[in-house]
């Protein structure tokens, strides 16, 4: 059974992005509207600004780095106010930006700047001296690297001093075609079941995710009253389509910090009347139970997005209790499909078909469990290099396999159940970790958890084993232990149940909020 939207299909664009972004607006945005202001430093971009920078940025590193067309640019660097100045500015020159993880060392910049091989690098005040390392190892030439801000730092440039000249660049026209198969940018998948991968996206596969998801809030989406967040990173996915979509391309002004602080959050939200957010679980986890939530005024928020793993209903409606007001909508997508495929609906899945197909390999139907498939115009060109891998999940009929179990009910909501990957086989039968997660976090022992399945050799099988950070105040013990699995065994069937519980002070997780599981084996293996 092929799953659609009963809504009309969007138009697929036809242009370059760049193009998509300045001109094929939905809205007009004031020439002199700011759009990105620093929480900390108060530095502001208006629209003119931006725009004129990005131009600026490009005739730079035409003219002093001979960058050309199909190089590639890395951005290796916290949110930033003028992130979107070398992003855009990249792609006007006819390049590929690479998004990468600021807090990657100097061994994982090295192989992911060795995999995309960009010409030119710009790091931040922090992590410059192991930008230039890595660098080095890679090929970079130091002349070829700057930083954010306006200072030189260890000798290297900021970009603002040298590459916004006087000179604008011309845009770049894309075929239809062309579009199609010019790749715009690259970012890592989040590598939570193996090594990360650079997924390709073309000037296409991103017009035609934006398109999908402004049709999806145009009924609810009006520029000149909201205001936005970014604190997810700019690099993920998600993070990027805050800068791109809604600030940059409707004219929604977004309000950017550097990191996470929850006083300097809930700060920014009351003092500057936030309506809209971008969040990732760990963030919602933390608005269900931080008791000084109810020290600030959150009224002016109208709609939460969260996304990246997965949220119980229990969860999501203790934060809606919380916050009074707010719609949340929880999100569904991946990297290799443009961002977002769906929104709690497949009704939501404009311009995209997607199949549920069981482990023989069988489409199913309505209420039946199996493996996400999606096809359309947002799905990737491939992942950079490889072939092989790109094989394995782009099947020949277009399909690309998520690695994604989910069940969609009679009124066409759509339930993640879990990871392929992370199903734990419990005597021949599946236990899915998000499941028995979703019943640790209605504890309140519990104030986050990860469950795995653990190798018992004597059994034969895996065992479900949880990791939890306990609640304030509650003391690690085998009383507790024994509790939160009678807790949990009291919500599940005999063979779901808990069989060990691990005490942590800390879940490890990706930025974007998704567990990593392989870290919870090596704690183990220790």
């Amino acid at each position: 059974m092929i799953f659609k939207s009963p809504l009309p299909p969007i138009q697929v664009p036809k242009t370059g992005l760049i193009q998509y972004l300045f001109n094929s607006r939905k809205f007009t945005t004031p020439e002199n509207k700011v759009l990105f202001i620093d929480v900390e430093t108060k530095k502001t971009l208006t629209f003119r600004q931006t725009k004129e920078n990005i131009l600026r940025f490009a005739a730079g590193l035409q003219d002093k780095c001979g960058f050309k067309k199909d190089d590639i640019l890395a951005i290796y660097a916290p949110n930033q106010y003028d992130y979107i100045i070398p992003m855009l500015g990249t792609i006007v020159a006819g390049g590929t930006i690479s998004l990468l993880n600021p807090n990657y060392n100097k061994t994982e910049l090295e192989c992911y700047l060795k995999m995309t091989k960009p010409k030119v690098l710009i790091a931040f005040q922090s992590n410059i001296k192991v930008a230039l390392e890595a660098g080095e190892k890679a090929g970079i030439l130091p002349q070829d690297i700057f930083v954010f801000g306006e200072a030189s730092i260890e000798g290297v440039q900021p970009y603002t001093k040298y590459l916004l000249t006087d000179r604008m660049a011309t845009l770049i026209e894309y075929t239809e075609e062309e579009a199609k198969d010019s790749v715009a940018l690259l970012c890592l998948s989040s590598g939570t079941t193996g090594k990360s991968k650079a997924v390709m996206l073309t000037h296409t596969n991103l017009t035609t995710s934006f398109e999908q998801h402004f049709e999806t809030y145009k009924y609810c989406l009006y520029p000149e009253n909201h205001r936005s967040l970014g604190i997810l990173p700019f690099y993920h996915i998600l993070g990027l389509y805050a800068v791109l979509n809604e600030t940059f391309y409707h004219g929604i002004p977004l309000y950017v910090l550097q990191k996470f602080d929850f006083s300097l959050f809930c700060e920014t939200i009351q003092k500057e009347k936030i309506t809209r957010l971008y969040l990732a679980p760990p963030i919602i986890l933390r608005l269900s139970n931080h008791t000084a939530l109810d020290n600030y005024n959150m009224s002016s928020l109208e709609i939460v997005h969260y996304g990246a793993a997965p949220v119980s209903k229990e969860l999501d409606q203790k934060v809606k209790d919380r916050l009074k007001k707010p719609v949340l909508r929880q999100l569904y997508g991946l990297s290799e499909v443009g961002l977002i495929t769906y929104v709690g609906m497949v009704a939501n899945d404009k311009g995209m078909q997607s199949k549920i197909v069981n482990e023989e390999g069988k489409e199913v139907g309505y209420n039946e469990s199996g493996e996400i498939w999606l096809k359309g115009p947002n799905v990737m060109k491939g992942y950079l290099n490889n072939l092989a891998a790109t094989a394995e999940c782009i099947d020949s009929d277009g399909y690309f396999h998520t690695g994604d179990i989910a069940v969609i009910d009679n009124d066409d909501n759509v339930y993640i159940v879990d990871r392929i990957k992370e199903l734990i086989k419990y005597n021949g039968f599946q236990v899915p970790p998000a499941e028995l997660e979703a019943h640790l976090l209605e504890s309140p022992l519990v104030a986050d958890c990860a469950v795995i399945g653990v190798y018992d050799e004597k059994k034969v099988t895996e065992l479900p084993r949880a990791y939890v950070v306990l609640a304030p105040d509650v003391e690690a013990s085998i009383d507790t232990e024994i509790m939160i699995m009678k807790f949990v065994a009291d919500r599940v069937v005999a063979y779901k149940r808990l069989h060990s519980v691990f005490f942590l002070k800390e879940i490890p997780k990706t930025t974007s909020g998704k567990i990593l599981r392989k870290k919870l084996l090596n704690i183990l293996a220790a």
